[in-house]
């Protein structure tokens, strides 16, 4: 094999051409593999001759699959002899192929583009004060409060408190829309899950109920089609019940376990709000810092990386929805989209975020920052703790070299934001 290569920055170019002996090598590869799927006389599968096999399979299929053997093989021999990384997946082009004429290749691929940080050691981000609103530890214990709550089934026209389970239909312009239909839904008057129309027309209505009404959507509503919009629902309430709280009280703190009076239990909530707090504080000064980094970056952006992270990110959108029982195209045609508007809607995003990952990379290299196999291996059994149930599907997971590879880079990663923070906040 000859590989000859051709470099433009980050975009670079390989030449490969096999020998005489090696395509040789590759045909009869081929002949092999074709021929375990026919039925040759006289010849084991697998077994059959090169002649044999292109007389009876045809040139262009051994060919083909010899063309396959030899991309693959020769491709990762060229990257590790000229000591590349490729970042996204190669483009391939066929230049010479034939029985009598050994394959001739090219392959396009784009490398780590240089990076070049500035002065890092000067990044500083402000601090914010943390301040805990009595507010938030009342809320704290209403949601408890609420989690403890009894319900009575009752016979008597519904007000604002009681639980209720309703059937729904919404019509725009006489026909149903999208998410405009549950049947036995939850709910409790009052909670503004609903719009407030909607919630005031159930008031008084008692089990067996029905009811038809006009509700007008904010302008500013979510879903473009409904903003501003007059809709009509009918509804049929299937269960009225009553919500009876317990008081907020000593014995509510015992009914948690841990706690013997309400006090215990406020200074653990305020623990808690405090840390919460404090964490979303570090994301923003890291968020910031991260900011910063990227802004003190030159680099020659190859428009491949954006493209594959704009690819990544629509993966991950359809991942998402599937949990959802939703597919990318409902959601497309919910936001009035085509997957290439949605891309350029991302454009700037997609860019940021190959940006941070290049910075953060090269800030990782000038601090010699790196991951430990111990802190992989701790990092497992943090998951298999936290994730009891999935311990089998965790030890599986990470049981290849190469997931734990990327999880080597990702707490690399997570160390060298955590170390440029400390940089912006000493």
């Amino acid at each position: 094999m000859k590989s000859v290569i051709d470099q433009d920055k980050a975009k670079v170019k390989i030449k490969i051409e096999l020998g005489v002996d090696e395509w040789k090598q590759a045909l009869e590869q081929a002949a092999n593999k074709v021929s375990e799927s026919l039925e040759i006389k006289g010849f084991r599968p697998g077994k059959a001759p090169l002649d044999v096999v292109i007389n009876q399979a045809g040139e262009a299929r051994v060919l083909s699959e010899a063309a396959d053997i030899s991309v693959g093989k020769y491709y990762a021999e060229a990257v590790k002899e000229h000591g590349l990384i490729p970042l996204v997946q190669p483009k391939i082009s066929v230049e010479d192929l034939g029985v009598d004429k050994p394959l001739v290749f090219s392959v396009e691929i784009i490398v780590m583009p240089e990076v070049t940080l500035g002065d890092y050691k000067k990044i500083k981000v402000d601090k914010k004060p943390i301040e805990i609103d009595e507010t938030q530890v009342e809320k704290t214990l209403k949601d408890i409060q609420r989690r403890a709550a009894k319900f009575t089934e009752i016979d008597r026209p519904s007000k604002i408190g009681d639980w209720m389970e309703i059937d729904f239909l919404g019509k725009l312009d006489g026909k149903p829309f999208q998410g405009g239909e549950s049947k036995n839904h939850p709910l409790v008057l009052g909670d503004k899950v609903f719009l407030p129309e909607f919630e005031e027309a159930l008031v008084g209505l008692k089990a067996g109920d029905e009811k038809t009404f006009s509700v007008t959507f904010p302008e500013g509503y979510h879903q473009s089609t409904l903003a501003g919009k007059d809709v009509e629902f009918s509804v049929k309430v299937h269960k009225v019940k009553e919500v009876i709280l317990p008081p907020i009280d000593d014995d509510l703190a015992k009914s948690l376990g841990g706690f013997e009076t309400l006090k215990d239990l406020k200074a653990d909530i305020e623990k808690y709000v405090t840390e919460s707090a404090n964490k979303k504080e570090k994301t923003r000064q890291q968020e910031l810092a991260m900011d910063k980094l990227i802004e003190l970056t030159k680099v020659d952006l190859p428009n491949e990386l954006i493209d594959q992270e704009l690819t990544a990110m629509i993966q991950d959108l359809t991942h998402q929805l599937s949990h959802q029982k939703a597919t990318l195209d409902d959601y497309l045609k919910k936001n009035n989209l085509t997957e290439e508007k949605l891309k350029e809607q991302w454009q700037e995003m997609a860019k940021k975020r190959v940006m941070a990952g290049l910075a953060l990379e090269e800030f990782k290299k000038q601090e010699k920052i790196e991951a430990t196999d111990q802190e992989v291996v701790a990092d497992i059994e943090r998951m298999k703790q936290m994730y009891p149930n999935q311990k089998d599907e965790i030890d599986k997971r990470y049981g290849s070299d190469l997931e734990k590879k990327r999880l080597k880079h990702m707490l690399a990663g997570q160390k060298a934001l955590e170390h440029l923070w400390e940089i912006a906040t000493s």
